[in-house]
């Protein structure tokens, strides 16, 4: 009788161990869409069976166990992190590359082409009034044109500023997302699906944003640590990240006046800008410190931009200036043509402009030699492939601007056939996760049948054992 009520027993827990199964199915086909959900598995293990022993055998849950990999987990947030990355440099430097038009039709490199011809048309008649008055306006327009792309560059700096600040908001954002998990998993160590999948999505999110590592603590909390091992979250303290601009002073800056950079620092005021080398706020640093500063300068640096803008205003102020009006005895020495804040090299494209005192009769087209035309024809020459005067790094003002256009073309190029690549590398990091922890709904089905028949099956025993019983009952009675 006993060994009766014993089967009895081991039934009606298969009942339940098989309904918890069903349960824990379904839970997952709810969740089959859920960001950062893994496949839940009911652990099931058989009972000793011993019949000598009074062990009766059946079967018993031992938890969940879901099929989330870590080391797949982590490959798809590093790669995430570097299309995050590529995704913010490509979008930032095609702003960056509108703003130079290679066409010819506009912009710095049509004003200086303007500047020349009218510098050799100048040089031809070297008397004439409206060959003169050209010169002034062409280089007033030259001017503007350097004067409105130092202008573009800086407010796109200041765009970026913005971004990056958003960016470490939503960065703290989730820092806090984490902590809320860490600190329910102190108070209550059960594994909970639910919670492990939001803070999946949570690191997801975070790989998009930056790069980090995690380590998982034996109390069950996350430890989130930026690139570089600076701390961001752990156990239940969020480090908050804060952006500001300011230039560099170790190593002393060249330039201190120059405009200063992005910087990151961490909740105790330290410098960990260097430790974010992707994700999205690894990318707008980037084209906001190296690629904006090689322009616009910074504290090691004067800044190509500047750097033409003021080979241009020396050169042709040095050659105007060394010659005379006329070649009258006793002739006006020239005047600049250009002037600009001597007193900050990085701000020298910003504030370049038409010498307001210089008038077209004090142009001196004479050179030291006396010859009637000899500076207008440096001038003209300016732009020759041959020319040495007013070279930079060995390349002419035109080829020098040109190179410029084209470095921040192929900075744009490359960050986007970057992103095009890394684009399928998370796609296939992504498939890879699914595949091992994601919900197949084909599986679950299976499932549903298997424990569906077990279910039926200990269902079945209790009918078998209830009649056993009835008949048992019944034969005692009889006996009576």
């Amino acid at each position: 009788m006993s060994n009766i009520l014993a089967s009895l027993t081991n039934a009606g827990n298969a009942l339940d161990v098989f309904e918890q199964a069903l349960s824990v199915v379904q839970n997952n086909v709810n969740n089959s869409s859920t960001p950062g959900y893994a496949t839940q598995t009911l652990n099931l293990v058989a009972e000793p069976l011993v019949v000598t022993g009074g062990l009766t055998g059946g079967v018993a849950s031992q938890g969940l166990q879901d099929s989330r990999d870590d080391y797949v987990e982590e490959q798809v947030q590093q790669q995430t992190s570097t299309l995050g990355l590529y995704t913010a440099q490509a979008q930032a430097t095609g702003t960056i590359q509108s703003f130079f038009d290679v066409t010819g039709t506009g912009g710095v490199p049509t004003a200086l082409n303007n500047l020349l011809s009218a510098f050799s048309a100048w040089s031809a008649s070297p008397t004439d009034p409206t060959a003169e008055q050209t010169v002034l306006s062409s280089a007033q327009s030259v001017a503007t044109s350097i004067n409105g792309l130092a202008n573009s560059l800086s407010s796109t700096s200041q765009q970026l500023d913005t971004q990056i600040s958003s960016t470490v908001s939503q960065i703290n954002s989730i820092a806090a997302q984490i902590q809320q998990y860490n600190q329910q998993e102190l108070k209550s160590p059960t594994p909970d699906p639910g919670a492990e999948a939001n803070l999946y999505a949570a690191l997801d999110n975070l790989s998009q944003l930056t790069n980090f590592s995690t380590v998982k603590q034996a109390d069950g909390t996350i430890t989130v640590m930026l690139g570089g091992g600076d701390p961001l979250v752990i156990g239940t303290q969020v480090n908050d990240l804060s952006a500001s601009d300011a230039v560099a002073t170790n190593p002393p800056p060249t330039y201190p006046n120059s405009p200063p950079s992005a910087v990151i620092t961490d909740s105790q005021g330290n410098d960990v800008t260097s430790q974010i080398t992707s994700g999205q706020l690894g990318g707008l640093l980037d084209t906001r410190n190296r690629v904006l500063g090689s322009l616009l300068g910074n504290a090691q640096q004067q800044g190509t931009l500047n750097q033409f803008a003021q080979t241009l205003a020396d050169t042709v102020n040095q050659i105007l200036e060394s010659g005379t009006v006329s070649t009258t005895a006793g002739a006006a020495a020239g005047t600049a043509l250009f002037t600009y804040d001597t007193t900050n090299a990085t701000n020298v494209a910003a504030s370049l402009a038409l010498n307001p005192a210089i008038t077209p009769s004090e142009l001196a087209p004479v050179d030291s030699s006396g010859n009637a035309n000899g500076n207008a024809q440096q001038l003209a020459d300016l732009g020759n492939a041959g020319n040495t005067a007013g070279n930079i790094n060995g390349m002419n003002l035109v080829q020098f601007l040109a190179q410029m256009a084209s470095d921040i073309g192929q900075e744009n190029q490359t960050a986007t056939t970057n992103q095009n690549t890394q684009q399928q590398i998370v796609a296939q990091a992504t498939t890879l996760r699914n595949q091992v922890s994601g919900v197949s709904l084909d599986a679950q089905a299976t499932d549903v049948l298997q424990f569906q028949r077990a279910y039926q099956a200990s269902a079945q025993v209790l009918t078998v054992i209830n009649d056993m019983l009835d008949t048992t009952i019944n034969m005692m009675t009889v006996t009576t």
